[in-house]
């Protein structure tokens, strides 16, 4: 509903030749509270329409330059001006004339001499009209961008569908030839190594559930619902453990990774099952984009009072600086294709962002780093004192939760 107050700072734009009148006229309305502007001529009112945009416009007929119909219409032609109500003001008492008016796209007119509550009754009509067109078309705008953004977020969703259906063939692709493989040897009669076709199937289906365990942990971290279980944990004895695992990979036989590990580091603490996950993702994603031919070093260090740090170091692939806070998001992971560079498996990146932070870490890319990619993590340290042979580097018994 309007309230009686919506009108009170109403820009109102007087255009008459006589000052008498425009005196006249700022008397009647200068109870409203109006803020009141004048022009005494046909262009100076066409320029005051543009410049300062009144919320409405008392415009005599007879004015030098550009007569009242003149100016009315050119302002009614005018995207600018168009929706600004106008009433024509006229001693003219010809009916012709007052059709005249109304065909110029005149709002309304009242004739002089004027009576001022009348003219304070039509200016407030119209003022009304006005307001709540103009919250018509902010609403209008509003829902083009709520239009907008669902249809960036369908697209998005499309996009990521995508990619996971992408990410789960590219596993079963492996398993199923595999397979295959391993049934035709075995037709054939021929002896074979089975071992590395299993590692290979191995690998794949650990691959694929991951994929599924990040889907419903992205979810559940977003939601602030997952319970987490931190232990104090050997980060060196993971991330070496990771390594040896990627090393094995056919697509990494070409690429080399160097390991510079802090020898006194401290106790990391965090959940084990997640920090795993985000070690092989992150590892993945680091050889991913790694050229052939290349290194990738691996560093760990404590510099800080209550973090270690370790840092994956890539040659070559630089990260687009519009990239160092995307890269975390789900837009990120459609985006960076078109940058030429291997968008991480699984929606890794958006897992670890998310589970690194909820254990009360960091992580961040170093874009002035340009000698490739660097990838900054930093992992809150055990504080409590604990024998270094009692420190676990891998529990018995690992539960997901």
């Amino acid at each position: 509903m309007l309230r009686d107050n919506t009108d009170r700072k109403a820009r109102v734009l007087i255009v008459d030749d006589n000052e008498e009148s425009i005196e006249l006229l700022k008397y009647f309305l200068g109870s409203t509270g109006y803020i009141i502007t004048t022009a005494v001529d046909g262009q100076q009112a066409l320029n005051a329409a543009v410049v300062d945009r009144p919320d409405i416009i008392l415009l005599d007929i007879v004015l030098p330059v550009l007569d009242g119909y003149q100016v009315c219409e050119r302002l009614k032609n005018d995207s600018r001006t168009f929706h600004i109500p106008i009433i024509m003001i006229t001693a003219l008492r010809d009916l012709k004339d007052k059709i005249r008016a109304l065909d110029a796209g005149a709002d309304d007119f009242i004739s002089k001499p004027f009576d001022n509550i009348e003219l304070v009754a039509r200016v407030k009509s119209l003022l009304r009209i006005k307001y709540f067109h103009d919250e018509l078309i902010k609403r209008n705008l509003r829902l083009e961008r709520q239009k907008k953004a669902l249809e960036q977020e369908d697209r998005l969703k499309q996009e990521l569908t995508d990619l996971i259906v992408h990410d789960m063939k590219n596993p079963l692709s492996v398993i199923q030839g595999n397979l295959r493989m391993m049934h035709m040897l075995k037709e054939s009669g021929q002896i074979e190594d089975e071992g590395k076709y299993t590692r290979r199937i191995e690998r794949s289906s650990q691959g694929l559930l991951r994929l599924i365990l990040n889907l419903l942990d992205i979810s559940r971290l977003e939601q602030k619902s997952l319970s987490l279980r931190p232990v104090p944990l050997r980060l060196n004895d993971l991330l070496e453990k990771s390594v040896d695992y990627f090393e094995e990979i056919p697509d990494h036989e070409t690429k080399e990774v160097v390991q510079h590990l802090a020898s006194d580091l401290p106790q990391v603490y965090f959940d084990y099952a997640f920090l795993e996950r985000i070690l092989d993702n992150l590892l993945h994603f680091a050889l991913s984009n790694t050229r052939r031919h290349s290194t990738l070093t691996v560093e760990t260090c404590c510099e800080e009072t209550n973090f270690v740090t370790f840092c994956l170091k890539t040659e070559g692939q630089l990260l687009p600086k519009e990239f160092q806070y995307t890269i975390f998001s789900k837009a990120g992971q459609a985006e960076i294709k078109d940058h030429k560079m291997k968008p991480a498996r699984r929606l890794s990146l958006i897992f670890c962002h998310l589970a690194i932070e909820a254990n009360c870490g960091t992580i961040e890319f170093d874009t002035t780093y340009e000698d490739g990619m660097l990838m900054i993590v930093r992992l809150p340290i055990w504080e409590k004192e604990r024998p270094r042979d009692r420190a676990i580097s891998s529990p018995t018994e690992t539960v997901i939760p």
